[in-house]
């Protein structure tokens, strides 16, 4: 909530909170009348709208309840009401306890029509405001550094691009001069892909590293006190039938900081 509030802050944006839930048809059978689910979802969107205030005293908030489960009622919401990004939690009150991220959480991820942040861990109070986004040369990868730069152009913060790839299964000598030409090659693409937003946003701060592993883990590094993370739905090896590629699954369940996933 205190994420999504400051962000609508940040950006001059009204917050929407929601509130789904499918009524079950048999739920008065089972001694939970349907006017008891709808004042506690009334209950939780007014006790959600105090939390965005005493973040944001003069924020824009208003509240709807849907009749739909969660995740098809957030996906359908960010559609119709033309909306700039969905946040939602890491996980909710259901689901099971050794899940790092929840079913509503992902598919919102997977699907949803504007960027997604999904909130777990947040900023530490000493950490340094980056934001980290992952480069790795698809299409997905330039939205999520449109996405970064922005970020880190409303925050203040300097934007962490990391382009990674995996090391060689054998550590052969001969192997060696294949490995340095791979990662000069990165390095120039990845300063390519910076150029045009070193342009737009000059007072950026920029880093930039090439790092020979796993891009998940090298993401997740990178992010020890990040901010934020922005990744794209799915990357350049990504299967096209996949709505979110091995990456941005992969940080959904290791991120040390809140997740923007980018379509």
């Amino acid at each position: 909530m205190g994420w999504a509030a400051g962000e609508a802050d940040r950006r001059g944006h009204r917050l929407v909170l929601a509130n789904a839930m499918a009524i079950p048809a048999g739920v008065v059978d089972l001694g939970w009348p349907e006017q008891a689910v709808r004042r506690d979802a009334s209950v939780a969107l007014e006790q959600a709208e105090q939390r965005a205030r005493s973040v944001v005293p003069e924020l824009d908030v208003t509240s709807t309840a849907l009749d739909d489960p969660p995740a098809a009622a957030l996906v359908q919401l960010a559609e119709d009401a033309d909306a700039a990004m969905v946040v939602v939690g890491l996980r909710g009150r259901g689901g099971f306890p050794g899940m790092k991220v929840g079913s509503i959480a992902y598919h919102v991820a997977a699907h949803s029509p504007v960027p997604v942040v999904v909130v777990g861990p947040e900023l530490a109070a000493d950490a340094n405001p980056e934001v980290v986004v992952g480069v790795d040369g698809s299409t997905y990868a330039d939205d999520a550094l449109a996405a970064a730069f922005e970020e880190a152009a409303l925050g203040g913060s300097r934007v962490r691009a990391v382009s990674a790839w995996p090391p060689p299964p054998l550590r052969e000598p001969a192997l060696i001069p294949y490995a340095d030409a791979i990662r000069k090659e990165m390095e120039t693409d990845l300063a390519q892909a910076l150029r045009p937003w070193r342009a737009k946003y000059p007072d950026v701060a920029v880093a930039s590293e090439v790092v020979e592993s796993q891009p998940v883990l090298a993401l997740t590094r990178a992010a020890a006190q990040a901010r934020l993370i922005v990744v794209g739905a799915r990357g350049l090896r990504g299967l096209p039938r996949l709505a979110l590629g091995g990456v941005a699954h992969g940080l959904l369940h290791h991120a040390p900081c809140p997740v923007m996933v980018v379509h």
